[in-house]
């Protein structure tokens, strides 16, 4: 009983979520977090914990974290995203946008209190882009309806927004990229201001076995192992293309000579997948009968979020899908050299999306499992972390034995459309060594960032000084994880631990498809059951 009314609960506060989970009935709403109704839910929260078992109430500290957090860019990215999730699903619903357009006026105007505060440097940029981007999505959606009274209220948004921003972001951003931000966090960086409610925030959110000085011990720990290797790569990559061993000089060497095109990017991505799929399905993990990924462009409206790719799961409860966002825009960080969009494609669909789909329509967990919440988040970004590095170990031996099969002459067909296999081989361990790196550091910047250990700008010159990566580099991927606390870390804590259980598994007899596809088919309790359901499964 106390799952069912959790579930109720979550439907309403999370209207937008039910919608984008397929619950038709939520379309067109928007919670309105007044000071009575965050009260009457806490209340709810509390009366629900006495009565719940372990998996119910860390799903309930999700939900209580989110009511108590207010920070100025969450209002603006929630109606960001609740306009998005209509756009995708249903396209132009004339009379959910006017709902949706009505009730976001009201849920602006009850959390102008938030005005009132003096918000560090890096909220406040989160704030104005956040604006941004929900009004420019606004203004895509205004042009395609044809009612004047929708055109309307949609504008009434749109500069509520403006207000929202005038109020909360005094900074001028015009290119919102790091050759601008990062000169203003340079003389404005002072801290978050979240050290004291740090630890339980994480703890809430994302069910942290480690402290967060544990966290930093081993993200440390993790770069001063695997820098040598990644030197290494350096070094035999430098000594093919004939250039210097910095990072930048490789990655323009990968890029020449193993280019890919922002603009023919998403083919590349298509025709790529098409091979991988059968290779992933072949040797990784199991992939569900009802696997439905599509690939499309990152709207630029969501370049600042997206820099590079991401993945978003629709029709949670009905008929799932998802959606495989490419970023082409060049002022971000798009994938331009096959062994990126290789590991890229990889990380989004051979571990999200398969996680994903695989506990929708294969695994049996709990409703309260697949619903989506943040608790989700270590446990599918250390599966893609970590297949990654399965898939490396995958080339490695194709490289080193030659093609067994179909499956993995079709693979090496596709790559050496582009350049030998060797070569793709070298990018790819550059790529992913370096993206081990990039998660690594992120654990590392979301502890010492928060705990006020370095301010954001202090932090990127010791790493760039650290690990070699270019400063933008480590932006552009550490920025927005900073909007939410805990996050960065999830892809390396969990993505060892997974490793680690996994070696065992192996030893005792179990392969490495039979690990993953019950990993990838097990829905997303807490992390701590998780790992605890891992070990009964695999006698660990």
């Amino acid at each position: 009983m106390s799952e069912k009314e959790a579930f109720e609960l979550w439907k309403e506060l999370s209207p937008g979520s039910a919608f984008g989970a397929g619950l038709k009935q939520y379309a067109g709403h928007i919670w309105i977090p007044t000071h009575s109704n965050i009260k009457n839910a806490l209340m709810r929260i509390n009366k629900l914990e006495k009565k719940s078992d372990s998996v119910v109430k860390k799903f309930l500290a999700t939900i209580r974290r989110g009511l108590i957090t207010e920070e100025p860019h969450d209002p603006p990215s929630e109606i960001l995203n609740t306009f998005y999730t209509h756009l995708v699903i249903e396209g132009i619903n004339e009379k959910h946008i006017m709902s949706l357009a009505e009730q976001s006026l009201n849920f602006l105007g009850v959390q102008e209190d938030l005005w009132d505060k003096k918000w560090p440097v890096e909220f406040q940029i989160f704030s104005s882009q956040a604006c941004d981007g929900a009004k420019s999505l606004i203004e895509t959606i205004k042009k395609k309806c044809k009612r004047k009274e929708v055109k309307q209220a949609l504008t009434a948004v749109q500069k509520r927004l403006d207000v929202w921003k005038k109020n909360t972001a005094f900074v001028k951003l015009k290119r919102n990229d790091f050759t601008e931000i990062y000169p203003i966090l340079k003389k404005r960086s002072k801290g978050l201001g979240r050290k004291n409610t740090y630890r339980a925030t994480i703890k809430d959110l994302y069910d942290y076995i480690e402290t967060p000085e544990e966290m930093e011990k081993l993200a440390l720990s993790w770069i001063d192992e695997e820098l040598p290797t990644f030197k290494k790569v350096l070094q035999k990559i430098a000594k093919r293309y004939k250039c210097k061993t910095t990072v930048e000089d490789i990655e323009k060497a990968i890029e020449k000579n193993q280019y890919v095109a922002p603009k023919t990017l998403v083919k590349t991505i298509t025709s790529l997948r098409k091979a991988l799929q059968k290779l992933a399905d072949a040797e990784w993990v199991k992939i569900t009968p009802k696997y439905d990924v599509r690939v499309i462009e990152t709207p630029d409206y969501l370049v600042p979020f997206l820099p590079t790719a991401a993945m978003q799961t629709f029709n949670t409860l009905t008929k799932p899908f998802c959606l495989y966002f490419a970023t082409t825009d060049t002022k971000a960080s798009p994938s331009t050299a096959l062994p990126d969009v290789a590991q890229t494609t990889i990380h989004e669909e051979y571990g999200h999306c398969v996680n994903f789909l695989n506990s929708y329509t294969t695994g049996k967990p709990r409703i309260i499992e697949i619903i989506g919440s943040s608790l989700d988040t270590p446990i599918t970004e250390g599966i893609s972390f970590y297949r990654e590095l399965e898939s490396l170990k995958t080339f490695r031996r194709i490289l080193t034995r030659g093609a067994h099969n179909k499956i993995e002459r079709d693979v090496i067909k596709e790559i050496e459309k582009h350049c030998t296999l060797e070569e793709f081989y070298e990018g790819l361990e550059f790529i992913v060594m370096q993206w081990r790196m990039v998660r690594f550091l992120r654990a590392l910047s979301d502890v010492r960032i928060n705990l006020e250990k370095q301010t954001f700008p202090q932090f990127i010159e010791w790493a760039h000084k650290k690990t070699g990566l270019t400063r933008k580099l480590i932006y552009d991927q550490t920025i927005h994880f900073q909007e939410n606390p805990g996050y960065a870390p999830c892809y390396s804590m969990f993505g060892q631990k997974l490793r680690q259980m996994q070696t065992q598994a192996v030893k005792k007899g179990f392969t490495q498809k039979e690990f993953n596809t019950f990993v990838a088919s097990a829905g997303f309790p807490a992390r701590s059951i998780f790992e605890e359901r891992i070990k009964k499964k695999f006698k660990l």
